[in-house]
């Protein structure tokens, strides 16, 4: 890797690390702005609402965007809108200017993973993919760990406005960016509009139904299904229909939305966990999961030298039992001491902050050059869909009475050992998925062999 290569590494790294913080940090602000602006829990709840929907539809415009565009004109216009998002939410005084400010946050946000994936697939070799996708999960998992603890420590000392102004600070990396990315000369091509909007109108009404009212869902259904319709007769589509006939890439990304709604749905269940089985207060519960984030974070360029010397499919498999063992555990041992819950969140994190450093890369590598952008596009998105999923359902399955089912368990805690084990299950569904990828390629050299 040259000088030029580790400056936009460490560049992309520092305002992802930024976008997982403007995530993770802000629920911490919500009692607070629940208490000024006088406002119930669902309506205080689209504070994350609104940004989720920008961010979810625009990670699949940016990547399509970039197969046209030059990246660095892309990632010019998603930090300064990040970054006006974010001046935007620290001037604030009204609640529409807050919503504002976090739609406007998500469609700058939505650039920087999109891009910074692209960026990787298409500005490095494909033997030091895996090493820098190891930088960008290592910063993941770093801003996963310390952004609630920080989040927390701003909130309660500044104005939660203040949380607005640390995105602020992304924008201090866009001259160092702008030199490090080459320069490229816009693609013969046309954006399909129409398209884009049936395709984020679908998706953006599927979450909501998923999160509210399930007549969004037969909407979003609609929508999706005049989408496929019109990609069929459209020329240059938004998404290329022949992305869905690549099997291997449809089962990456169902391998994809089996991983991030099992992580997410045990981030749900586990401070529901330590609070009520381990009577853990909420800086407390911040503390279990620290060592698993920051142990992930560091060891995270290790699970990507790893794929780039055994291959994304080991490091995936392996990757994907750490985690559905870690979640069996805790399920079997629910009422065990803190200390044990957080050892074993140190491979469930490693073991996901593995699979962001290999899977990316892999997904890139069955992708034509000219679909990568949109293709790791709906990567983000499936992943995202997956975050949104797994807390949701596994929500409403806690509120289900149900008997005894891991018998492994004493039987104590029946509602959440049954609710880990649905999430142990699921993630061990995703090596099926992998070993039918893995099986479709082996056919694939078998048959070159032959000819």
């Amino acid at each position: 890797m040259n000088k030029r290569q580790a400056f936009l590494v460490a560049s992309m790294c520092y305002i992802i690390f930024f976008s997982v913080l403007n995530g993770t940090m802000f629920n911490v602000a919500l009692p607070a702005l629940s208490d000024e602006f006088s406002l119930s829990p669902s309506g205080v709840s689209w504070v994350v609402v609104a940004y989720s929907l920008i961010f979810a539809v625009g990670s699949v415009t940016y990547g399509k965007l970039a197969d046209i565009y030059p990246i660095r004109r892309l990632i010019t216009i998603g930090l300064v809108l990040f970054s006006a998002g974010s001046l935007i939410g620290f001037l604030s005084e009204e609640y529409w200017m807050v919503i504002a400010a976090r739609v406007i946050q998500g469609s700058g946000s939505a650039a920087i993973p999109a891009l910074a994936m692209i960026a990787s697939a298409r500005y490095f070799p494909i033997e030091h993919r895996g090493y820098v996708m190891g930088f960008v999960a290592s910063t993941v998992a770093f801003g996963f760990g310390i952004g609630p603890l920080l989040g927390g420590a701003i909130a309660q000392v500044f104005d939660w406005r203040v949380l607005f102004l640390v995105s602020v600070c992304s924008l201090l990396a866009l001259p160092i960016l702008l030199r490090a990315l080459p320069h490229e000369q816009s693609q013969a091509g046309s954006f399909d509009v129409v398209g884009a909007l049936l395709f984020g109108l679908g998706v953006a009404a599927l979450m909501m139904g998923v999160n509210t009212n399930i007549w969004y869902l037969l909407l979003g259904a609609l929508f999706l299904v005049t989408f496929i319709l019109h990609i069929r007769v459209k020329e240059r589509p938004f998404i290329q229909i022949s992305l869905f006939k690549n099997l291997k890439f449809v089962l990456l990304l169902l391998f994809a939305l089996c991983i991030y709604f099992s992580h997410m749905a045990s981030f749900f269940v586990l401070p529901l966990i330590l609070a009520d089985v381990n009577g853990l207060e909420p800086g407390w519960i911040g503390l279990v999961f620290f060592p698993g984030a920051m142990i992930a974070a560091i060891l995270g360029t290790r699970a990507g030298k790893l794929s780039d010397t055994y291959g994304s499919q080991v490091v995936l498999r392996w990757a994907a039992i750490m985690m559905a063992t870690g979640f069996l555990v805790i399920s079997s041992l629910i009422s065990v001491s803190v200390l044990w819950i957080s050892m074993t969140l140190v491979f469930i994190f490693l073991g996901f902050s593995s699979v962001q450093a290999s899977l990316a890369s892999y997904i890139a590598s069955t992708l034509e050059p000219a679909e990568t952008g949109v293709g790791l596009g709906l990567y983000n998105l499936t992943s995202f869909m997956g975050g949104t999923l797994g807390p949701t359902l596994i929500s409403a399955f806690l509120e289900v009475d149900t008997p005894h089912w891991n018998i492994l368990n004493p039987g104590e805690f029946t509602a959440y050992s049954n609710g880990m084990l649905i999430v142990s299950i699921i993630c061990f569904s995703s090596l099926i998925l992998l070993q039918r990828v893995r099986t479709g390629e082996n056919l694939v050299q078998l048959t070159n062999a032959h000819r």
